[in-house]
């Protein structure tokens, strides 16, 4: 009897041991690095300087001391030790300014590359001459003429004009990112020296737009929906709307530039606001 109750009780803690549920350990959920909304990446703005970038993103996970130009904001959420999502943001600086963005993506190149097509010419074969047989006497048969060499006139390739209202865009955006970035001097070099604010004399427009420039801690100018119309060579206008924000003050407003083409750049001669 004892040995059979011995048995029992191993065959019962043999199949509680089997039916038991496998236990596997609990993986908490990980975030690393810096998270980039596309609301967040929205905001990002060539000519943006290194302190409006910080504001609008935070500082970046990734600053090499050797590689001042170059910030990395990476992501990556690993949900039950498996990677889920993964973001790879790189801005890249021109001293203070923001000159470049890449989201991982293949760099986009700055000019494209003409290919060189080799022009074969085409030399016409030789053609045999037919042996002719003379009944009377025989004839001798006539050498093959030998081809003449072909010449074959390539074309230059065609130098593109520059196109006006890609200029004046540059130029806009050129006055955008001095703004932006509270560089005075290029601020106001946008200008025409014709240039009469409304109001105002030049010497004391000048030297308002000094100091509220300069006296802000950060500024932040954004222009969407441009419309450039170009009446001739040297006269354009350029329509958009305008966000403007500081540490003091933000507004938003339609503006209307009229530029003109002088020395080879094209200036402001007139401005024109109107609020939304």
């Amino acid at each position: 009897m004892r040995t059979k109750l011995i048995l029992l009780s191993m065959l019962l803690a043999s199949c509680s041991y089997l039916s038991a549920p496998v236990l596997s350990p609990y993986k908490m959920d990980i975030r690393q690095g810096n998270y980039v909304t596309p609301e967040m990446r929205g905001k990002l703005k060539i000519g943006m300087s290194k302190q409006q970038v910080r504001y609008v993103l935070g500082t970046p996970m990734i600053s090499d001391a050797f590689h001042g130009n170059r910030w990395d904001y990476a992501y990556r959420l690993e949900h039950r030790g498996e990677v889920v999502e993964k973001q790879q943001l790189t801005l890249y600086f021109d001293g203070d300014n923001l000159v470049r963005m890449d989201d991982g993506g293949q760099p986009v190149q700055t000019a494209p590359a003409i290919a060189q097509q080799a022009v074969t010419p085409t030399v016409p074969q030789p053609v045999a001459a037919p042996a002719i047989a003379k009944a009377v006497q025989p004839q001798p048969v006539a050498e093959a003429a030998q081809p003449k060499p072909v010449a074959v006139a390539i074309q230059p390739q065609p130098v593109s004009k520059a196109d006006p209202a890609a200029e004046v865009l540059k130029s806009v955006q050129g006055w955008v990112a001095a703004w932006s970035a509270r560089d005075v001097a290029k601020y106001l070099a946008s200008y025409a020296g014709t240039f009469k604010p409304a109001g105002m004399g030049k010497a004391a427009w000048e030297a308002q737009r000094r100091e509220r420039v300069g006296k802000a801690s950060f500024i932040v100018v954004e222009v969407r929906d441009m419309n450039i119309k170009l009446r001739d060579d040297s006269h354009a206008s350029a329509t958009f709307k305008q966000d403007y924000r500081s540490d003091s003050y933000k507004d938003s407003t339609r503006k209307t530039l009229q530029l003109e083409k002088i020395g080879g750049s094209w200036l402001i001669v007139s401005e024109q606001v109107n609020k939304k």
